[in-house]
C-alpha cells in the first residue's frame, strides 16, 4: 500500500485520499488552498509556544507572590508571634507557592491547580472574615489568578493539540 505524507501535520495517509485523515489538508486543492491550510495549522501549532510562555510567566508571578507573602510575614512578625497559628499558615502558604513555582514545568496541571486553589481559598476566606479585603491588592489578585487560569487553559489546549497530532 502506497502512502503520502501530509505536509502540514506529517501524518501518513493512504495514497487514494483527497484530504489528510488527521488535519484535513487538501491534497488535491489549489496551491492557495494548501498554503492557507498550512498557515492555519501553523497558527494552531502556536498554542504549544503560548503554553510554554504562559507557564514561564505564571512561574515568575508565583515566585513574586511568595515573595510578597514572605515580606508581609517579616513586616508582621511581631503580630504573627502572638498568633502562632497565623505564622504557621503563612509559612505553609509561602512553601506551597514557592514549591509550585519551582515544580511548575515538571507537572504543570498539578502545580497550576494547587496554587490557584490555595489563593482562591485565601482570598475568599479573607473576604468572609473582612469584606474590605476584597479590593486590597485587587490588581495583583486579578493578575495572578488570571495568569494561572490562562496558563491552565493554554496547557490543556496544548496537550490536546499534541495528542491529536502525535507530537
Amino acid at each position: 500500500m502506497e502512502i503520502k505524507t501530509c505536509p502540514a501535520c506529517k501524518n501518513e495517509n493512504n495514497i487514494e485520499v483527497n484530504f489528510c485523515e488527521l488535519c484535513d489538508f487538501p491534497f488535491e486543492g489549489s496551491e492557495k488552498e494548501k498554503s492557507i491550510h498550512i498557515g492555519k495549522f501553523i497558527g494552531k501549532k502556536g498554542i504549544i509556544i503560548d503554553s510554554e510562555d504562559s507557564l514561564t510567566k505564571s512561574r515568575n508571578l508565583l515566585l513574586i507572590a511568595a515573595g510578597f507573602y514572605l515580606v508581609g510575614s517579616i513586616i508582621n512578625y511581631p503580630l504573627l508571634l502572638e498568633y502562632l497559628i497565623l505564622l504557621i499558615v503563612n509559612v505553609i502558604i509561602i512553601l506551597v507557592i514557592t514549591t509550585s513555582a519551582l515544580l511548575l514545568k515538571k507537572a504543570p496541571l498539578l502545580f497550576l491547580i494547587i496554587p490557584l486553589t490555595l489563593l482562591l481559598i485565601i482570598y475568599i476566606s479573607n473576604f468572609i472574615i473582612n469584606p474590605d479585603t476584597l479590593l486590597n491588592g485587587i490588581i495583583f489578585k486579578v493578575l495572578i489568578l488570571g495568569s494561572l487560569v490562562y496558563s491552565l487553559y493554554n496547557y490543556v489546549a496544548s496537550k490536546k493539540f499534541k495528542k491529536k497530532f502525535n507530537m
